[in-house]
């Protein structure tokens, strides 16, 4: 249950090298004494406030607020994002899952590092963490995707000791594009094949489906539930949703896309063929950049490139300055893909960080990890080296969509019988 009285300790203080203090924001209540420090610092729609404290409520493995604000000399310099909660540590090989350990984790949100966050302050966000941990506060820490080489992942890769650090960081490339000002400029952007590629499947699609391609964006609060519908019947077709992941039509994801309404961030995009959804991209518009959230494609009409082709409409409507409010970038989200790498043009590494507390489970969660990580590293090297990385992932992707889509088709069978 969440916290909202006040809590053991209202105020952690913790002295870092006498000039930096840390704070720790564990109740509802302490975090509403710094709302006006947080939302002047808002800066990523992960760490907006509004959607921080949704999530706080619509979870309910969250325990309790976990904030901490670094201060020097008294003056606040930085916000560290966080939350205590129940969470599943999966214990896996690639994409196969082994088993999962369901531990109490601080976790610590992608985009939720505010302020300044010096090297000092980082030391003092990292020290109030270990604190924390030794008191069993949490099994473990979890820092989820710390831009690499910033003074905080310097600091949660070092400061821990040998059996409470992690020795396999996960490390992913992030991309992003730079929205041009014309759609020519975008396409002198691409290389002559690709190109040439999105020509020709936009006239493939053109030619078979004459006038029946449409584009929607949705955006407001009275669109949801045909955006709901129409999404769902594509998402539940894809290989994310066989691998347990992206899009689904659950109360919380309800919730969270009609809170991105009310604001005014949302931006979720449907490609139409003849009436019926074949792909979409769901998206926050936050300030001058449009953050990719969610996105899919039905398998069944895969010769068309629904997914490219889907993509290219929407930057060819950013270009114009079409449903853009102003969006100069576009942030492609966690993970790496071949459409990013071609689209992108700006790139940096994003590092998954955990610290184990000295708590039996802690120590537990990091023993059985490193065997799967390390026959996982093994398997990879080998892989690279032959080249066949690319190919396991498409073997295994494809695999996974198979069996999703017999699943559909069993589960259409069932609802519309004869």
């Amino acid at each position: 249950m969440l916290s909202v009285g006040k809590g053991p300790t209202e105020l952690d203080v913790r002295s870092t090298r006498g000039a930096t203090l840390t704070k720790v924001a564990r109740t509802l209540d302490e975090v509403d004494a710094i709302a006006n420090l947080w939302r002047s610092w808002e800066c990523h729609p992960n760490s907006d406030m509004d959607a921080y404290l949704h999530t706080l409520a619509s979870r309910p493995d969250v325990i309790a607020p976990y904030v901490i604000t670094a201060l020097r000399d008294d003056v606040p310099e930085a916000l560290l994002v966080g939350r205590c909660e129940w969470t599943s540590v999966p214990i896996r090989v690639g994409y196969r899952n082994l088993s999962e350990l369901k531990i109490r984790a601080l976790t610590f949100i992608y985009g939720g590092q505010l302020g300044h966050l010096s090297l000092d302050a980082s030391r003092g966000a990292v020290r109030q963490v270990l604190s924390s941990l030794k008191t069993g506060e949490a099994d473990i820490a979890f820092f989820n995707h710390l831009h690499a080489g910033s003074h905080l992942h310097s600091c949660v890769t070092t400061m821990p000791g040998f059996r409470a650090r992690d020795p396999f960081p996960s490390l992913r490339i992030h991309r992003a594009m730079t929205v041009p000002e014309s759609v020519d400029a975008f396409f002198l952007r691409l290389s002559p094949k690709v190109r040439k590629n999105q020509r020709w499947q936009t006239r493939k699609l053109e030619a078979d489906h004459p006038g029946d391609a449409k584009l929607r964006c949705f955006r407001d609060v009275s669109e949801l539930e045909v955006l709901f519908r129409d999404v769902e019947e594509v998402a539940r077709r894809t290989y994310q949703r066989g691998l347990g992941v992206g899009f689904v039509n659950s109360p919380e994801m309800r919730g969270r896309l009609e809170l991105s309404a009310r604001k005014g961030w949302l931006r979720a995009f449907v490609l139409y063929v003849a009436g019926a959804p074949w792909a979409f991209w769901i998206g926050t518009s936050y300030g001058q950049t449009f953050h990719s959230d969610f996105m899919g494609y039905n398998p069944v009409h895969s010769s068309y490139s629904p997914g490219m082709c889907l993509i290219m409409k929407v930057i060819e409507q950013f270009c114009n300055r079409t449903h853009s409010a102003g969006i100069k970038e576009i942030d492609f989200g966690l993970g790496d893909a071949q459409y990013k790498e071609i689209l992108g043009d700006r790139e940096w590494a994003d590092v998954s960080v955990y610290i184990f507390g000295p708590s039996m489970k802690g120590l537990a969660t990091s023993l059985l990890r490193v065997p799967a990580l390390l026959v996982e590293r093994a398997a990879r090297a080998g892989l690279q080296r032959t080249g066949l990385v690319s190919r396991i992932k498409r073997i295994w992707r494809e695999s996974t969509r198979r069996r999703t889509m017999l699943g559909t088709r069993e589960t259409d069978q069932r609802c519309w019988p004869g």
